[in-house]
């Protein structure tokens, strides 16, 4: 019993990591109807920045906030000087455009940092007892972080002025505009919000994994699977999804190793069948 609901815990922990990854895919099709497959690079770059950090003060949290402000900046760089020129374009255009600079950005971590895998310190190597089973602090605190930035986008796009201005601005932009709303901007803050977040993903799982050049290609596929399972466009579904997947890596993991692989290809292959809109995928929503 103590195995699987070790398996469970850790399921949701590495959840929480998927959603906050996922968050800059979802809501960059959400709000621009782009698919930004460079968003791994935040991931990426915030946890070499991770590591860099922890390596020069041995402060994780300091690491942390640079991998968010990290993120945040190469969100602003992308959007604003690519993403708004693609916008309108087919889908096909799109995908080529930013995996293009997804590539760019890998040659440049390995220019930088080399192709040698980097450790990170975790900052707590505490232990706790959960349900009868022991668990690292740093998971539930994985996994609480998590919880915090759902609520935190969720109160910023259903309870504010600026949310509201954000879904008007979905469903007709030019309409928004008309009221004399830069609805630009708008959409800029927010995708530089999500992008954010992907950096701090890649700071939390920097102390789970060793860092390395090639790990926004293997986080690329299957926040590609969050956001499909969910819904495009939909953070309930995104966070739902992440879930879901978490804990098919994990438990499914525990049942035979393989299966933490396939696991997550047999769950979005259901989940396609029986909805092929995703679990909570709605045309044109990006709440």
């Amino acid at each position: 019993m103590d195995k699987w609901i070790t398996a469970v815990l850790y399921g949701f922990s590495s959840g929480a990591i998927l959603f906050l990854v996922s968050l800059a895919l979802s809501i960059g099709y959400g709000l621009m109807r782009v698919v930004n497959m460079e968003a791994m690079l935040y991931y990426s770059f915030g946890a070499y920045a991770t590591y860099v950090v922890v390596s020069q003060t041995g402060s994780f949290i300091l690491g942390a906030v640079v991998a968010m402000l990290i993120g945040a900046a190469l969100g602003l760089l992308v959007e604003t000087q690519l993403l708004r020129r693609l916008y309108h374009r087919k889908m096909m255009f799109t995908m080529v455009a930013t995996y293009s600079s997804f590539l760019v950005g890998i040659g440049v971590i390995q220019m930088v940092w080399g192709l040698q895998p980097k450790p990170v310190s975790s900052p707590t190597t505490v232990i706790v007892k959960l349900l009868g089973a022991n668990i690292p602090l740093y998971r539930l605190l994985v996994i609480a972080t998590a919880i915090v930035a759902y609520i935190l986008i969720q109160t910023m796009l259903n309870k504010t002025i600026v949310g509201r201005a954000i879904q008007a601005g979905v469903e007709n932009r030019d309409n928004v505009q008309a009221l004399g709303i830069n609805i630009n901007k708008i959409f800029t803050g927010t995708f530089v919000v999500a992008s954010a977040f992907a950096g701090l993903g890649g700071a939390l799982n920097a102390p789970l994994i060793m860092v390395g050049p090639y790990m926004g290609f293997d986080m690329l596929l299957l926040a590609f699977i969050t956001v499909i399972v969910g819904g495009l466009g939909s953070i309930k579904g995104t966070a739902l999804s992440a879930i879901l997947i978490g804990q098919v890596i994990s438990v499914g993991g525990t049942i035979w190793g393989p299966l933490a692989y396939v696991a997550p290809f047999i769950a979005m292959f259901i989940v396609i069948l029986v909805k092929p809109t995703g679990l909570m995928g709605v045309k044109s929503a990006a709440y």
